[in-house]
């Protein structure tokens, strides 16, 4: 069964339209637009805005930390062009050559069929996707480096329509300075700082629209979503019935002498959150990541039910080399301990990071039969191993 929910969503835009003048995203930019096409309804990095047969991607903040910033990407169709006061890059669509900082973005290409578009990587030692290696393996595809290791003299061969951007916490502005200076254009994805899952998925919807495919975009998103909110529904009504207990969960490893968790707003608490769990380190209202000591930490992951993601440890060998007193923390002790790793490479890179920003539905339900294994007997995680 198929629920379109993009009826809602165009509703809501045609409402939208007529605010967009003063309030749309991006600003002055688009205040020149009138035709709202696309006001997600999850995603806060993003609207899409119409100008006669082309369009405009507006995206915000698609940084941590970032505020009040807005980037305009005019997409040309039938060799339009922007209005005078337009601020912000034009590329030409559909797109035909995309250089990818990230492998979600990859993933999200892949999703709607566009992988041979895809000619620069950054890093593709960590990139699962199979067809994506094997074209680079063939000469198809390259690897453009990243940060200080950016190879912009394969950059300047490649001549992409596009580079899609990673930022982390602020504008690379010696990568962007470069890019300017050979003439490539680029914009910022802001999926990863996006809160709920959903709306890191519903950036496919900003993809579809750079590759002229908006409509398949917005039914694969339908259908994401419809499986997502089924989901915690089920699992909601099933453990209230049960009167089952939430397990508390731990997330993460220690890095040297520190053990970075994450906020009470963040992408994965959200998601224990709606897969019937109980975050151990709540209690900090941020999206954003915080250092505490491994002795706080072991606090935390001591009260704890079940241990996700400990860093790079497949075995509980592994665990106890990092430090000899986790194998005194209960979900070691009762077998409780899950990575991310299952479908990863050689390298460290996981599927988990790449395909599972498009399919949080999948990583709910991985979550739901970690924290409840009686639950759906048939299924087994598909991006999850658990530590043994």
């Amino acid at each position: 069964m198929k629920i379109l929910y993009r009826s809602t969503i165009f509703a809501v835009a045609g409402f939208l339209s007529v605010l967009s003048c003063s309030c749309g995203g991006g600003g002055k930019t688009a205040s020149l637009f009138t035709d709202t096409l696309y006001m997600p309804v999850f995603a806060d990095g993003f609207s899409v805005f119409g100008c006669g047969e082309s369009s405009v991607l507006s995206v915000r903040n698609p940084w941590q930390g970032a505020e009040n910033v807005d980037m305009n990407l005019f997409l040309r169709r039938a060799g339009e062009q922007p209005p005078k006061d337009f601020e912000g890059a034009v590329v030409d669509v559909p797109l035909k050559k995309v250089v990818c900082m990230s492998s979600s973005y990859v993933a999200f290409i892949s999703a709607l069929g566009e992988e041979e578009t895809i000619k620069g990587v950054s890093g593709v030692s960590y990139i699962t996707n199979g067809n994506v290696r094997g074209r680079f393996a063939k000469g198809l595809l390259r690897d453009v480096g990243y940060d200080s290791n950016m190879n912009y003299e394969v950059l300047a061969e490649l001549r992409p329509d596009l580079v899609f951007l990673y930022g982390v916490y602020g504008d690379n502005s010696a990568m962007t300075r470069k890019l300017d200076e050979l003439g490539i254009k680029y914009i910022y994805i802001g999926d990863y700082v996006e809160q709920s899952p959903l709306g890191k998925a519903e950036w496919l919807v900003a993809f579809g629209e750079m590759f002229d495919r908006r409509e398949q975009a917005a039914d694969i998103f339908d259908s994401v979503r419809y499986n997502y909110e089924r989901l915690c529904d089920d699992v909601r009504a099933r453990t209230v019935i049960l009167s089952s207990a939430k397990p508390k969960v731990m997330l993460n490893a220690p890095y040297r002498d520190t053990w970075f968790v994450p906020g009470d707003r963040s992408y994965m608490v959200r998601l224990i959150r709606d897969a019937q769990g109980e975050y151990a380190c709540a209690g900090v209202d941020s999206q954003q990541s915080r250092p505490i000591s491994v002795e706080s930490a072991y606090i935390f992951a001591n009260s704890s039910d079940v241990w996700l993601n400990p860093g790079q440890a497949s075995t509980k060998v592994d665990l106890l080399a990092e430090n000899p007193r986790f194998g005194e923390i209960p979900p070691v002790v009762n077998g409780r301990v899950f990575n991310c790793n299952k479908r990863g490479t050689s390298e460290g890179g996981s599927d988990f990071w790449e395909s599972g920003a498009v399919r949080p539905d999948i990583v709910l339900k991985d979550m739901v039969k970690i924290f409840y294994p009686w639950m759906y007997p048939d299924y087994e995680p598909y991006y999850f191993n658990k530590v043994e």
